[in-house]
C-alpha cells in the first residue's frame, strides 16, 4: 500500500483520503454502506481541498465511527470529521491528532444545558428526584453525553436524579416535550456569550426557560488527522483550512460542515472534555455513532 501524505523518497504529497459518516442520527434508522461517497457536499469538499492543496483528495463513507477509526488505524483514511468526545478519546489513545475546529457564527464552542420550564417547581439540581428527562439520543454530546458526565463529576447520583428517561431523536423534540410538560427536564445545546456565562442562543430559541446546569464549553466537532500522516502534512492541512481558504473551499465547508471557516485545534479547546473524560459512562461509550453533534 502506498504511504499517505508524502513520498519519503521525494517529499512530494501523495493522495489523501477523507472519511465521513453519513448515517442518520437515529441508530434505528439504518446507516450508510462503506464505499465511495456520492454525497454532493462531500464530493465538493474533496474537490475544493484537492485544488487548495495541490494533491488528489478522495473520500469514503462508513456506517459508524468504529468502522471509521478502524480505517484510520489501518491507513485507509487520513482525515476524518469527528464528534468532540470521540475525537478526544482517539487522540488520548494516540490514534488521531485534532487539526481544526469549524467556526459557526464566529464561534467554535457549544455547551450542554439541562433545562426545565420557567414555571417548573424544579429550581435547581438539588430538586431533581426521580424526575422524568428527555434526551436527544445516546450519541448526542450536547443532548446526552456531556451533561451526564458533568453531573457525575459533581457527585450527582443519576439514578436518584432521574426516573423515566426518554430518547426523542432531536433537539426540537426534547424542547417540545419539556415545554408542554410531558417531561420534567431535558438536555440540549447552548451557545454562550463572549463572557462565556450568559446563554446567547440555545435549542429552546426565544422561549423563556430555567437553566439548571451548563457543561462545557467544548468544541462542536473536530477535523482530525491520522497519526500515520507526517507532521508537516498535518500542519499543511491545518494551514490550508485555517489560513488559506479559497472561495471554493469556503463554499464547500459551508455546505458540508455548515461552517464559515476553521480555527486551529488547541489544547485549550479540549481541556473541558479532558476533565470529564473519566466520567463518561461505559454504556454511552458503546453508543458513539451517528453524525457529529454540531448538526444535530
Amino acid at each position: 500500500m502506498q504511504p499517505v501524505g508524502t513520498d519519503s523518497s521525494s517529499g512530494v504529497l501523495v493522495p489523501l483520503r477523507v472519511g465521513v459518516i453519513l448515517s442518520p442520527p437515529s441508530p434505528l434508522a439504518g446507516g450508510a454502506t462503506s464505499g465511495v461517497v456520492s454525497n454532493p457536499a462531500v464530493a465538493e469538499f474533496c474537490s475544493a481541498l484537492s485544488s487548495a492543496m495541490g494533491v488528489e483528495v478522495s473520500a469514503g463513507v462508513y456506517p459508524d465511527y468504529l468502522a471509521l477509526l478502524d480505517a484510520m488505524n489501518d491507513g485507509h483514511v487520513d482525515l476524518a470529521w469527528l464528534p468532540p468526545v470521540l475525537a478526544l478519546r482517539a487522540a488520548s489513545k494516540g490514534k488521531t491528532v485534532p487539526v481544526a475546529l469549524p467556526l459557526r457564527e464566529a464561534v467554535e464552542w457549544f455547551s450542554a444545558a439541562l433545562f426545565t420550564r420557567e414555571d417548573s417547581p424544579i429550581g435547581s439540581l438539588q430538586d431533581l428526584s426521580s424526575s422524568s428527562v428527555a434526551w436527544v439520543d445516546p450519541q448526542s454530546a450536547s443532548g446526552y453525553l456531556v451533561i451526564r458526565a458533568w453531573m457525575l463529576s459533581q457527585g450527582i447520583d443519576l439514578h436518584v436524579a432521574f426516573g423515566k428517561e426518554h430518547f426523542l431523536g432531536s433537539h426540537d423534540a426534547v424542547v417540545e416535550a419539556v415545554l408542554r410538560g410531558a417531561v420534567d427536564v431535558g438536555a440540549t445545546y447552548a451557545h454562550l456569550g463572549e463572557d462565556m456565562k450568559g446563554v446567547r442562543s440555545a435549542g429552546w430559541g426565544d422561549t423563556k426557560v430555567r437553566v439548571l446546569a451548563l457543561a462545557g464549553p467544548i468544541p462542536s466537532d473536530v477535523v482530525a488527522a491520522s497519526v500515520r500522516l507526517p507532521v508537516p502534512v498535518i500542519r499543511f492541512i491545518r494551514d490550508v483550512l485555517v489560513h488559506k481558504m479559497t472561495d471554493d473551499l469556503r463554499k464547500a465547508c459551508r455546505a458540508l460542515f455548515n461552517a464559515e471557516g476553521f480555527v486551529a485545534a488547541e489544547s485549550e479547546h479540549m481541556a473541558p472534555l479532558v476533565d470529564l473524560l473519566n466520567h463518561f459512562e461505559d454504556g454511552a461509550r458503546r453508543h458513539i455513532s451517528g453524525i457529529p453533534p454540531s448538526v444535530r
